[in-house]
């Protein structure tokens, strides 16, 4: 019904978040944005305009999950980000030196820095194992739940790094009837922990965030992030998430090259 009244692009994205980030970035005048409120949703709409109802000034951008680890392959115009969701994407990025800027404290993220590495690479290696939990219950049909997790639980508050053990009881505890036991799962998860997989595959940005959130409240905020949460900080992400960022990635290079081969307004900085 939209292609009735409106003759430009129209970009179908999972949720209000993803509209929040690319949406910025989108030729106001040329760029219908729809939220489809899934993948799945995204999938099955752009396909269904695309191919059988003919239109062609239609794409899709989704969160690849853990499409990559499973070598799933996604074809135009359905786009994927290029890591697991839009929050890695933007942690990828020179964002997150902006954003500790705003809400770190110099002096604490300088001895967290000096202790334990760089705070990306902290926030990867402590939910490296979480995203690669969902992996294996996906994998072996666990069935497990990864919805409002308490990561204090198992993240600790002076080094990020996560306690494995803990976390597979959290979520263990958080699924109603889990069809294995803790050993079992743990033993499941050591095994793929020994295989060489790209973190920006598997980690979860929700996870991420989370543990970001930890750090600024624990160990390495300003003042003004003592009662940051996950989802005050995505917003903060998104705000610092700028044009230089965005063109760095295979999202914008894939989606770019796809519309002006067909004429199609997209980006307003084309």
């Amino acid at each position: 019904m939209l292609k009735t009244s409106f003759k430009g692009t129209i970009v179908v994205v999972e949720g209000v978040t993803d509209r929040r980030l690319y949406g910025k970035f989108f030729d106001d005048d040329g760029v219908e944005v729809v939220i489809a409120h899934s993948k799945d949703n995204v999938r099955s709409a752009v396909n269904e305009v695309y191919n059988s109802r003919g239109c062609r000034e239609i794409i899709g951008i989704i969160d690849a999950d853990l499409d990559y680890v499973f070598n799933k392959k996604r074809n135009p115009p359905v786009f994927l980000t290029d890591t697991r969701d839009n929050e890695t994407l933007m942690l990828k990025s020179t964002a997150l030196e902006d954003v500790l800027y705003e809400y770190g404290d110099k002096d604490a993220v300088g001895r967290f820095t000096d202790a334990y590495g760089s705070i990306r690479d902290a926030i990867l290696d402590s939910c490296f194992p979480l995203g690669l939990l969902m992996y294996v219950s996906d994998k072996e049909g666990l069935g497990l739940c990864f919805r409002d997790l308490d990561y204090e639980l198992f993240i600790d508050k002076r080094t990020l790094r996560c306690d494995i053990r803990r976390m597979i009881d959290e979520v263990k505890n958080n699924t109603c009837a889990p069809t294995k036991d803790a050993k079992s799962i743990r033993m499941s998860l050591e095994r793929e922990l020994r295989e060489e997989r790209d973190p920006w595959s598997v980690c979860r940005g929700h996870d991420a965030m989370s543990i970001m959130a930890i750090g600024l409240r624990n160990i390495f905020g300003a003042y003004n992030s003592r009662y940051m949460r996950e989802c005050e900080l995505s917003g903060a992400f998104r705000l610092a998430y700028d044009k230089e960022d965005m063109v760095k990635t295979k999202l914008y290079r894939d989606t770019d090259v796809w519309c002006s081969e067909r004429k199609m307004r997209l980006w307003s900085f084309t």
